[in-house]
């Protein structure tokens, strides 16, 4: 196929088969080197004799809904330091006897009932209802005749046995009406010894009394109005009534963060011994359900959970009946806690800023999932040779600036650390002291981000020749510059031979970068979804052929409308997908020549695509040929990074700034940023 490049001021770009010599870094070796650097150990999978491993690979942090059962438990859990286990209760379970949970509740008026209505000058100040009429006595108003004797009370309540946060009604029946009479019903919470209830008339006080957790004893009294519990003969008391709610809580060791690999202990307790009752404590994942573990017995259960990898767990507690079919005229409810997290350290580090050619200042950003304010830890942030870069913050977020020179490789980490043995993890000072630069060797570490590059700018060319044919790089080099990439067509089209073996040696050879481009289709040609897939699966045919690694960026050319290309006008938001779809499938990344002006024919149908799929915008590349200059065509002169902004999202990381022309050497100039995923053979 003929070039259909814009005439005179553009030419077609280059490929071919060849050997690729891959500078494989290992991970693992990276964290190896680290830990040598700053005298940490990453934490082991060996744990202690009584830690339980209930689960040979946990797949991130979202654990399975299945049920405790051996190796379908995507967890490690184990009991905690200095417990054992608990009997004939699930595996990594401590349980305790320890005092029960008990909160106080109150009381209301009944639903649906009245409050009694005062009576002279008795004053009661809690809540109640009575039930038989009686005749308000005024204020001042001589009492009826005296009852020689204090009638006699009984108390009842409707449940003795609820879950917390429900509602028990209490009611108190005298021999004989209070109307008129010095006396009142009122009934005591006998734990806290206060009034829930009280009721100036009548012979019946009915009172709503909402629990929280614990057992709580309840007596009436026909008394003389009173906060406090009347003594000797001048009350009468009635029978005790107990009643339980069921309640259970959940709490996690603090600070819950904990480095992956170590354990975070989480304690459920009870309002009473399980064991008693005939239910247990269970510990559940909050998000999922799964039961993590339970105890039959005590008022506490106690499991310590760890985690391999940064994340966050959040659980829950229950109480569930063991048998419920033989309690279930006693009691038929589950009791439930609140929610409680604990996190795994992870950190990352973001560069937020690009170098330009002759390098700069760069800013370095590392988040930290926890806050590490209440903590021994501090977020640091280093470069690949372990030196550290500011000072390092005792927060949630820490930054820093870094100077990049034109040829700088270097890379950065952010790790959270420690300083081994300083005292300094606590105290008045220990803010400030925290803050002090500590030797790299005295690092505790207990996480570290990948290894990141700041983004700096790139020079580079593109040409429809070979670089290698009439000594065109060496042509590019002495009077252009020294180019960091060119951009070469993969396969051959016309007059453009493909990019060729010995052209990805040389560029091996030179560290330099190749832009991988696809060129063979109908120019006219790029509209519909079922189009843009089949040369997206076509360009992924050449990757193949040439060995180019999975994860680099493959450039479909979409030239502007013209003599040429007419059909180019045609771009559409569906050719677009389709060539996302049929090189992401592929494990490759796509990208786009074209022009990014507001309003052209490209941009419309990218901005389209990418309202509708906003994945595209965020795993595919922007190569931009607009503005296309005149001046400053060799890499001493290159302007200022600046592509047109098409107006919606995307990553716009390379700018073909300037165009051959028919000029010698007879290539366009490029800049871009090193986040484009070049091929580096």
């Amino acid at each position: 196929m003929q070039p259909t490049k814009r005439v005179p001021r553009r030419g077609r770009k280059p490929q071919s088969v060849g050997a690729v010599l891959l500078a494989i870094v290992s991970v693992s070796a990276q964290m190896v080197a680290l830990a040598a650097f700053t005298g940490a150990v990453p934490p082991t999978a060996a744990r202690t004799p009584n830690a339980v491993m209930a689960a040979a690979l946990l797949r991130g942090l979202a654990p399975s809904p299945a049920p405790l059962a051996g190796a379908a438990l995507a967890e490690r859990i184990e009991v905690p330091t200095g417990s054992a286990q608990c009997p004939n209760s699930g595996a990594g379970a401590a349980c305790t006897h320890a005092s029960a949970l008990t909160q106080p509740g109150s009381s209301s008026l009944p639903d649906g009932l009245a409050a009694c209505p005062p009576d002279g000058d008795k004053s009661v100040d809690a809540p109640g209802a009575c039930t038989a009429a009686a005749v308000p006595v005024e204020a001042g108003d001589a009492p009826t005749q005296l009852m020689p004797v204090l009638p006699t009370v009984t108390l009842s309540v409707d449940k003795t046995v609820l879950a917390s946060d429900s509602t028990a009604v209490l009611v108190a029946t005298a021999t004989a009406d209070v109307t008129g009479t010095p006396w009142a019903i009122q009934i005591f919470d006998m734990n806290s010894r206060t009034p829930v209830g009280a009721c100036a008339q009548s012979s019946t006080c009915t009172v709503a009394y909402k629990g929280k957790a614990g057992q709580r004893t309840f007596v009436a009294y026909v008394m003389p109005p009173g906060q406090k519990v009347p003594t000797g003969a001048i009350a009468s008391a009635s029978n005790r009534v107990i009643v339980r709610w069921l309640g259970v809580d959940i709490a996690a060791a603090k600070p819950a963060i904990a480095a992956p690999g170590k354990p975070i202990t989480f304690t459920a307790t009870a309002s009473e011994n399980v064991s008693n009752i005939g239910y247990r404590i269970e510990l559940r994942d909050s998000t999922s359900g799964q039961l993590l573990t339970f105890c039959s017995d005590g008022t506490t259960c106690s499991t310590s959970l760890v985690e391999p990898a940064a994340g966050t767990r959040t659980l829950t507690a229950a109480l569930v009946a063991q048998s419920p079919a033989s309690h279930a005229g006693t009691v038929s409810l589950n009791a439930t806690s609140g929610t409680v997290s604990g996190t795994w350290l992870g950190v990352s580090l973001d560069s937020s800023s690009t170098a330009g050619l002759s390098g700069g200042a760069v800013s370095l950003t590392a988040t930290a999932n926890a806050d590490l304010s209440q903590t021994p830890w501090s977020i640091y942030i280093q470069n690949d040779a372990g030196q550290q870069i500011g000072l390092p913050c005792n927060a949630r977020q820490c930054s820093a600036t870094v100077n990049i020179g034109p040829n700088d490789k270097s890379s950065y980490r952010a790790i959270i650390a420690g300083a081994a043995g300083s005292p300094a993890s606590s105290g008045p000072l220990g803010a400030v002291l925290r803050r002090v630069p500590a030797p790299a060797a005295r690092l505790d570490l207990q996480a570290s981000s990948q290894l990141v590059r700041p983004a700096r700018m790139l020079w580079g060319v593109d040409s429809c020749k070979s670089f290698l044919d009439s000594g065109l790089l060496g042509q590019v080099t002495s009077s252009l510059g020294a180019p960091d990439f060119w951009g070469r067509y993969l396969p051959s089209t016309g007059y453009c031979p493909a990019l060729s073996g010995a052209e990805i040696q040389a560029a091996h050879d030179r560290h330099m970068g190749i832009l991988p481009i696809f060129n063979d289709y109908d120019c006219s040609a790029v509209s519909g979804n079922g189009t843009g897939t089949f040369y997206g699966q076509q360009a992924v045919g050449w990757t193949v052929t040439d060995r180019i690694p999975k994860g680099t960026a493959i450039a479909i050319d979409i030239e502007p409308p013209g003599d040429a290309c007419p059909g180019a006008a045609n771009v559409d938001k569906g050719f677009i997908e389709g060539w996302y779809d049929g090189v992401v499938q592929a494990g490759y990344v796509p990208a786009f020549y074209g022009n990014t002006s507001g309003g052209s024919a490209f941009a419309t149908a990218w901005c389209s695509a990418v309202a509708e799929r906003p994945e595209i915008a965020t795993h595919s590349y922007l190569w931009s040929f607009e503005p296309s200059l005149i001046q400053g065509h060799d890499r001493g002169s290159a302007p200022t990074f600046g592509p047109n902004y098409a107006g919606c999202s995307g990553h716009y990381v390379v700018w073909q700034y300037s165009l051959s022309a028919g000029s010698s050497p007879d290539v366009d100039a490029d800049l871009a940023s090193t986040e484009f995923p070049f091929w580096w053979p």
